[in-house]
């Protein structure tokens, strides 16, 4: 299993002599057949061919034609078998194809994924309290509070009884609130989710401090003593939501922040510009988006342009039949926010491709 300590290990990996390959690749069975991702996995092999060491690419394609057990919905390999270096995992959530070579093994799509969700399933009477990581349970703990009961006969005494139970609820949620607190500070939570009916949900919200309110990112309608494989579907679901919702706002903010003259970028043709200018600071790309172009092999300037020279230069310009992997590459190398966004209509028709611009 994955955890923080593995990916530590990984950043702290670097190989100044030898290539590290790092590769991902997607093998949900909802997705595709592993006809298709072994389709994929050569391709992704091809596009690196000439800058990964052929013992790493060998080691990869060992590992999943014998060893891999294809239980989970993706994998991330890293490889330098010239230091002899090797790490691989299966990851529980799909993670898109990816293959990188450099001095050091390409984390962000792990760390994209480590954070720590808490959630919360409550009623009138206590708390139930999960923590998930890559949609696999952690830990699990639950307070149940006073006994509360609901009364059906009429008149005065039925009044002071159900006050008396309001009151008891209130104790019950203000100490679920209270432990909620404390359990998703012990655990490193980085969002958190709520469960229950609306009113619940409602008011146990209100009595939790605004720093963890502001961790909410979704609520579920679901009973107090459910399954935790379903709170942990569910939950997921609502993380991936997140997550989605996350990409169009970030998107929406590039588009506005071109349509005011800010300083952003669309397109290719202005993404690449603003790379040889050195003022990209997030870039982000349309998943699965190919273009060609022509680079200088000189000093490394590239434009959607067939020239033959280059105007900065005057070196060689060669063609690219894939610039788009070529700029992310650039991108991380120079320790560049990259963001590959998954199915958003907006970020396509405006070209594919953009960046938020340091000026």
């Amino acid at each position: 299993m994955i955890d923080r300590q593995a990916i530590q290990e990984l950043v702290a990996f670097r190989s100044d002599d030898a290539p590290v390959l790092s590769l991902y690749l997607n093998v949900d069975p909802h997705r595709r057949t592993r006809e298709k991702y072994k389709l994929a996995l050569r391709r992704l092999l091809e596009s690196v061919a000439e800058q990964a060491d052929p013992e790493d690419i060998a080691r990869v394609e060992q590992y999943i034609e014998l060893e891999y057990n294809w239980q989970g919905k993706a994998i991330a390999c890293f490889s330098c078998q010239a230091k002899g270096f090797w790490q691989v995992f299966s990851l529980p959530i799909p993670r898109e194809d990816f293959a990188f070579v450099g001095e050091r093994p390409y984390v962000k799509p792990l760390t994209a994924i480590m954070d720590r969700y808490a959630v919360a399933l409550v009623n009138r009477e206590g708390v139930r309290l999960f923590v998930f990581h890559m949609g696999t349970l952690q830990e699990e703990s639950e307070m149940t509070g006073e006994d509360v009961k609901r009364h059906r006969a009429g008149g005065w005494a039925s009044k002071r009884f159900q006050s008396h139970e309001d009151e008891t609820a209130q104790r019950n949620l203000r100490e679920a609130a209270e432990l909620t607190v404390t359990f998703a500070r012990q655990y490193g939570c980085d969002h958190l989710i709520l469960g229950g009916t609306e009113i619940n949900v409602a008011q146990f919200e209100e009595l939790l401090p605004k720093s963890l309110r502001n961790q909410v990112v979704g609520r579920i309608a679901i009973d107090k003593d459910a399954p935790s494989t379903e709170v942990g579907e569910r939950s997921l679901e609502v993380v991936q939501a997140y997550v989605a919702q996350s990409e169009a706002a970030l998107v929406e903010k590039l588009i506005t922040t071109v349509a005011k003259g800010g300083a952003a970028a669309l397109g290719l043709a202005d993404t690449l510009g603003a790379l040889h200018e050195g003022r990209i600071h997030h870039l982000i790309v349309a998943q699965g988006f190919r273009a060609p172009a022509y680079r200088c092999e000189k000093c490394g300037y590239m434009t959607v342009e067939p020239v033959e020279t280059c105007p900065f230069c005057g070196g060689r310009q060669v063609h690219l039949p894939d610039a788009v992997d070529s700029l992310v590459r650039h991108a991380i190398e120079q320790g560049l926010e990259v963001t590959i966004v998954e199915e958003n209509d907006a970020l396509r028709e405006a070209g594919h491709i953009g960046a938020l611009l340091r000026y």
